[in-house]
């Protein structure tokens, strides 16, 4: 009986021993995490930069008096459509008129005294033959008669220009058009040069937009672009560009308008596109990036091609965030690699993972 129980015990403790043997090579396995990666490719973007420009009349004209006086007629209002040489205001006369005759009256007393003087000086030049007078008389009846000719002359000028400021005393349309604005009401009192009317001409529409200067440094004449007004799009042609910069960095570049609907206006505020094109640049949804601990550095992880492991790196990235929540990824990145864009905050380096939705390509690469 007593070996009987040793063999039992022996037995025991074999099974025991081979339970514990089993137990200790399993091994727990964890299944791989699915995530949401980008596979890097060369690609070229391109996007349109938008800038805010105003419409214009190509041709238009701010109409004012050149002299002050008082408006006595204004013959047209907003919306009037005009033509080329119509009377559209007019400032009292009366000073004007004024003016006018007593430049006729003195000039009708200088031709009489020229006509006087000129009969002295053929009187003179007939006794200086006869020598009856010296050559000095006759010289200053010669100078009292060039004085007469330039008082005369002086006169006439002066007749012109109180005709022409008599003219000024009205304003007509320098073109077909139609008046955009009207500033003043009859009987007002306006200064020398106060716009008093705003005529533009009808049919052509320019826009007029100002440019930072590397943008308008990559644009010539002739280039197209688009422009949206309140959802209409009209289709644009640049030119002109200044010659010079406005406050240092701006440069004024006018664009005419070749297609746009009836009721687009002048003086609309627009915005205009301006194709570009962003070569071989790689951008990562900014939820990609691990940032470090200096500027200009982050990690992301890639997927090992095949292990089906995480491993992660480091790249340089451009400090400015893109407008669609993306980071442009200078270096470190190369063609067909797979990068997580998503839950990075959750895995670690080596960690076994699988690809849990379709592929989308990346914008561009870095060589």
């Amino acid at each position: 009986m007593p070996g009987q129980g040793r063999l039992v015990l022996f037995a025991l403790l074999a099974v025991l021993l081979l339970s514990a043997c089993a137990d200790s090579t399993t091994v727990p396995t964890t299944p791989p995490k699915p995530v949401k990666v980008e596979v890097v490719g060369q690609t070229v973007q391109s996007r349109a930069d938008s800038f805010v420009g105003t419409l214009r009349a190509r041709q238009r004209a701010a109409l004012g008096f050149e002299s002050p006086g008082r408006v006595v007629a204004i013959g047209v209002d907003v919306g009037d459509s005009v033509r080329a040489g119509q009377l559209l205001a007019r400032l009292d006369e009366s000073p004007a008129r004024w003016h006018l005759d007593r430049a006729v009256a003195e000039r009708s007393a200088a031709a009489a005294t020229l006509d006087e003087r000129r009969h002295h000086l053929r009187q003179h030049e007939t006794l200086a033959r006869n020598q009856v007078i010296s050559a000095s008389a006759l010289q200053a009846v010669q100078t009292a008669h060039q004085q007469a000719v330039s008082q005369l002359e002086a006169a006439e000028a002066a007749v012109e220009e109180a005709r022409r400021d008599l003219e000024l005393m009205r304003i007509t349309a320098p073109f077909d058009g139609v008046v955009a604005a009207r500033n003043v009401e009859p009987y007002s009192d306006v200064a020398a040069g106060q716009p008093i009317l705003l005529v533009e001409s009808e049919g052509e529409l320019e826009v007029v937009v100002m440019l930072p200067d590397r943008v308008a440094a990559m644009l010539a004449p002739g280039m197209q672009a688009q422009a949206n007004s309140d959802g209409d799009r009209l289709a644009l042609t640049l030119e002109r560009l200044s010659s010079r910069s406005d406050r240092g960095s701006l440069v004024q570049a006018i664009f005419r308008v070749d297609q746009f609907p009836e009721h687009v206006r002048s003086g609309g505020a627009v915005s205009i596109e301006l194709a570009s094109q962003v070569n071989q640049a790689v951008t990562l949804p900014i939820t990609a990036i691990m940032p470090g601990t200096e500027v200009g550095k982050a990690s992301v992880f890639l997927i090992d091609a095949q292990g089906g492991t995480l491993q992660r790196r480091t790249v340089r990235t451009e400090r400015s965030l893109q407008p669609d929540g993306r980071v442009v990824i200078a270096e470190g990145l190369r063609e067909g690699e797979q990068v997580v864009v998503a839950g990075t905050a959750f895995l670690h380096e080596g960690q076994s993972v699988i690809v849990h939705e379709a592929q989308t390509l990346l914008t561009g690469v870095h060589q």
